[in-house]
């Protein structure tokens, strides 16, 4: 199995080099802080859980007592009844922790506990950043959601549709290479994998190092159904809870051997098809021109609406596909960098811009459209539109147990390419 060109790689026959040895070793001091950055992260998860229970503790101790003496025992710091809840969340951290000290270590990389014996007396800690733990408590749902019988009903309505396009439009076909195909924002690997094991050719490609990280340890490690990881994914929720130990519920991942189902896929056919990560930016990567006609078919699910544009992604996705290839997508358009509007008293666009200087020029540059524009996009930059469902119900690491999720109806389409592109300079005025 190989690895892949435009990024870092890390396959699912490598375990000996792990992602993290991979970026270590390089020469780029930046990618070195970033890989340590990220890492922190995860060996400070439980101290930040511990801190947040804490600072509840602290504002239930403020109220006065004439609120305080209605509060529910569990509630009120000190009591036997409180103590036995605090220890449900005391559990839940040590679980999640543990997991991410195997990660770590598999890794080659120092854990929590190596933390604490290495950090030098008298020294302040260097502690993460909130929006590093969000991104490591975004690691624990993804897990949740593509490695756990927990989030089978998830993958069945993203994944499937996916699934049964490819056997329709890309079937496999006894004596021919395998169809090669990029996952892009391929979070914790489970797409990926599964289109392995259906005998296609599979590059994944994930931007955070966090998810990338996760997905090595799952796919790399040698974790199974019989040596399987406890977690409590939902442990930092405090909001729309209905009992106290719910976000605290375990959760066992994987629910199947990763490496069993990335190795399903050849034994029916004298080609064995290849399994890459490639880790980096989508448009960095697949922009390169030694991309360019490479690959039958691009996967993409809750995907395309991260684009700062929408319309750079759809234009690379069809330089890289060879001629018939296709898009095969799923997803909402929530349009992740959707920025701030325009308001009365913004004299100019230069003014606007100015006032909104402290956040990422992408707020300011994406362009939020509707899902007839982007089909129209598509038509124009080249491609068919082989196949469109809208209003398909979808979730997306929901927790089962809040009293709130988000219910997406999204658009499913699965887009050819066409052999020529139309000039269409004249509409543009």
């Amino acid at each position: 199995m190989s690895g892949c060109s435009g990024g870092h790689s890390h396959d699912t026959g490598d375990v000996n080099q792990t992602l993290a040895a991979q970026t270590a070793s390089q020469e780029d001091a930046d990618e070195v802080a970033h890989l340590e950055k990220v890492c922190d992260s995860f060996r400070h998860f439980a101290t930040f859980a511990k801190c947040a229970r804490s600072g509840q503790a602290r504002r239930v101790q403020a109220l006065p007592a004439s609120q305080r003496q209605f509060l529910p025992p569990s509630m009120i710091p000190g009591t036997p009844e409180a103590e036995a809840r605090q220890h449900l969340y005391h559990e839940a951290e040590i679980r999640n922790q543990f997991f991410f000290d195997s990660m770590l270590r598999y890794a080659q990389m120092p854990n929590s506990q190596d933390l604490v014996r290495e950090q030098p007396t008298g020294q302040p800690m260097k502690w993460s950043s909130d929006d590093d733990i969000s991104k490591v408590s975004s690691v624990l749902k993804s897990l949740a959601r593509d490695w756990s019988t927990d989030g089978q009903a998830e993958r069945e309505s993203c994944y499937r549709p996916i699934l049964d396009a490819l056997k329709t439009y890309l079937p496999g076909q006894s004596g021919n290479p395998p169809s090669r195909l990029v996952v892009p924002g391929a979070g914790v690997g489970r797409l990926a994998a599964e289109l392995l094991s259906l005998g296609y050719e599979v590059q994944g490609n994930e931007f955070s190092l966090h998810m990338l990280l996760a997905s090595d340890f799952l796919l790399n490690s040698g974790c199974s159904p019989s040596r399987q990881y406890e977690i409590s994914p939902w442990m930092s929720e405090t909001k729309n809870v209905c009992k106290a130990e719910d976000p605290v519920r375990s959760i066992f991942i994987p629910d199947v051997d990763p490496f069993e189902l990335c190795t399903r896929g050849g034994h029916d056919t004298e080609y064995t098809p290849e399994f890459s990560m490639a880790a980096g930016e989508f448009i960095s990567i697949y922009s390169n021109p030694k991309e360019h006609g490479k690959w039958n078919g691009v996967v993409s699910c809750f995907f395309l609406d991260t684009a700062p544009s929408m319309i750079e992604y759809l234009q690379v996705i069809y330089d890289m596909l060879a001629d018939n290839g296709y898009l095969i997508n799923i997803g909402p358009l929530l349009f992740h960098w959707s920025g701030p509007s325009t308001r009365p008293d913004d004299m100019n666009a230069k003014d606007f811009l100015a006032k909104q200087s402290h956040l990422d020029r992408r707020y300011m540059e994406s362009i939020d459209m509707t899902w007839d524009d982007v089909r129209e996009i598509m038509i124009r930059i080249g491609f068919s539109i082989e196949e469109e469902k809208t209003n398909v119900p979808c979730r997306y690491t929901a927790n089962k147990k809040s009293f709130m999720n988000t219910d997406y109806r999204c658009v499913f389409f699965v887009a050819k390419k066409c052999h020529s592109v139309q000039n269409l300079n004249h509409d543009i005025v």
